[in-house]
């Protein structure tokens, strides 16, 4: 077959995936948008994996600001154009699209259609929930008026699609409470690339280069929104900026990453850290020297995001703390996984106080780490994730 997948933030197992499916003798074009700087990418340099796949960063005349109202949808409908061009070139069978604003979508979905290829709506988020939640910061009625838009919008999408990939039980609910056909409703949850991501000794380049290989280290990797609960991690910096017992290292970028730097010029150097996304090539390294890796998500976020890092934390063997509502899939995972740590992020205190608790307990931390890269190997297995979307695709 000829597969067409946008993947709009460029992440990991997407490309994991492109790769599986060239590999086994189908043409895949994989594109994503490479003006999106606000999410690390996976390995999109590296072209080599297989002579029928083409990995495709795409771009747009204006510039992306992802927190910009009016000149965010006329990004993301410019995306869209573009995307659509592409699929004109590729004429593909199927498209699979993933992580892609509506706006965007519609177009995608449209020139899909004139290409008589099957489309894969394979929903990350729920994104007309996300609207309202981003709105709501800024104005309620804009919420309200602007929630209703897309989500009528989404699940027209949603309709006229052949196939849905839901990443979450969540979402497949609410995929069926909008009446789509429940026959064309796949549930396949997340994951992370083991081969990419690897389990490595804390004392290792990166850790020395940056003059924390013998100190303790809670380290947050990743896109850092306002979502993400920053707060928790200015807490957590103001403590250990007191006591001086570890250091937090925050690799990120995005709206709470500005946030955060503004809050924290006054704390030491010692105690806490905001740095730039690191290479992803390096990302093995970059996570083993932490002694606990740090996810976050807003109470009303988790109905509609499931964090993907925490996916990458699980490779990578090392225990997780993460504030997120219970009823999340990736707090479910790392509950399930005995991988960590789960507190409510309506709580600094509490946040802080498993932190601590991490600290006194290396015994504790030890089997953490080993139940998180038992839980990746054996839920991570591609060829059996490729298994399942060609089964969708085929069917």
């Amino acid at each position: 077959m000829r597969i067409f997948v946008n993947e709009f933030c460029g992440h990991p197992f997407q490309i994991q995936l492109s790769r599986e499916l060239a590999i086994r003798g189908h043409e895949v074009e994989h594109v994503y948008f490479s003006g999106n700087t606000s999410t690390p990418k996976g390995a999109v340099e590296d072209t080599n994996f297989s002579e029928n796949l083409n990995i495709c960063g795409l771009n747009i005349k204006r510039e992306f600001e992802k927190h910009s109202l009016r000149s965010r949808r006329a990004a993301d409908i410019e995306y869209g154009m573009v995307v659509a061009e592409a699929v004109q070139k590729f004429k593909p069978d199927v498209v699979l699209s993933a992580n892609m604003p509506l706006d965007g979508q519609k177009i995608l979905l449209k020139a899909t259609k004139k290409q008589d290829a099957k489309f894969v709506y394979w929903l990350q988020d729920v994104y007309s929930m996300a609207v309202r939640f981003v709105l709501a910061r800024k104005q309620k009625v804009l919420a309200n008026i602007g929630g209703a838009y897309y989500e009528s919008m989404e699940k027209k999408l949603l309709q006229q699609s052949d196939s849905v990939v839901c990443i979450s039980d969540s979402f497949v609910d609410y995929v069926k409470n909008w009446g789509i056909d429940e026959n064309k409703i796949h549930l396949i949850e997340n994951w992370s690339p083991l081969d990419e991501i690897t389990p490595m000794p804390k004392d290792n380049a990166w850790a020395r280069e940056n003059g924390v290989a013998t100190k303790f280290c809670f380290m947050y990797s990743g896109t850092l929104g306002m979502k993400h609960r920053p707060e928790l991690l200015l807490s957590l910096a103001k403590h250990l900026d007191a006591t001086r017992e570890a250091i937090l290292i925050v690799n990120a970028a995005g709206a709470g990453a500005e946030w955060l730097r503004e809050q924290t010029k006054d704390l030491s150097h010692d105690a806490f850290r905001l740095q730039p996304f690191q290479p992803y090539e390096r990302l093995s390294e970059v996570m083993a020297t932490s002694d606990v890796l740090i996810a976050l998500l807003d109470s009303d976020a988790g109905k509609f995001a499931v964090p993907s890092k925490t996916l990458t934390y699980l490779c990578a063997a090392r225990p997780i703390l993460m504030a997120a509502p219970s009823v999340n899939q990736a707090a479910k995972v790392i509950r399930n996984a005995k991988a960590g740590l789960v507190v409510s992020p309506d709580s600094p205190e509490d946040f802080v106080a498993a932190a601590r608790a991490l600290i006194d307990q290396p015994h504790e931390r030890a089997a953490h780490a080993r139940h998180a890269r038992d839980y990746a190997e054996t839920h991570f297995n591609i060829g059996y994730i490729a298994d399942r979307f060609l089964n969708l695709i085929q069917a």
